[in-house]
């Protein structure tokens, strides 16, 4: 398949990736052997090499698994559509909005009941919640009352036992 600049441009990037790769190997990584073989020229032999193999496995797998046409795919479908509002052939001869616009409408109404039941339901739970709070409140009520008696009826008692004494 014919290249495009989109893809070249691609293809080219990998391709500068792979020799930065290739190039930021140094002679440290191989001290060990150096020693062993002290042949500057066989690092830069063994770097042109790795360099051939790389790219030569790169292009044929980029041609074998067409990787330009799904680029091509890739960045039409990355392109946002222009001018989506206007109309277009459709059946219906409206635009996109108006069509999906009836869904949009359901989708509303079902939000409105789903909140309107939320909303029921935090009422009833605020209506029960309420009505314990006056009966606890009326409990209370009725203890401090019958406390404030049972105080009343005590100092009486023990004003009558200091009388007797």
């Amino acid at each position: 398949m014919a290249e495009t600049p989109d893809s070249s441009k691609y293809k080219q990037q990998f391709l500068k990736k792979y020799n930065e790769l290739v190039e930021s190997i140094n002679s440290k990584h191989f001290e060990e052997y150096q020693r062993i073989a002290p042949k500057h020229r066989a690092f830069e032999i063994f770097k042109a090499g790795l360099l051939e193999n790389i790219l030569s496995y790169f292009n044929s797998i980029w041609d074998s698994t067409s990787t330009d046409e799904h680029l091509n795919i890739l960045d039409l479908l990355k392109a946002d559509p222009k001018n989506d509002s206007e109309k277009k052939w459709r059946p219906t001869g409206k635009s996109a909005e108006e069509q999906v616009r009836p869904l949009v409408i359901n989708k509303l109404k079902w939000q409105i009941k789903m909140y309107e039941r939320q909303i029921q339901f935090h009422k009833q739970q605020l209506e029960r919640a309420v009505s314990q709070v006056e009966l606890g409140r009326k409990k209370w009520a009725d203890f401090v009352e019958t406390r404030e008696s049972l105080k009343v009826a005590l100092t009486g008692e023990l004003q009558d036992f200091k009388n007797i004494e």
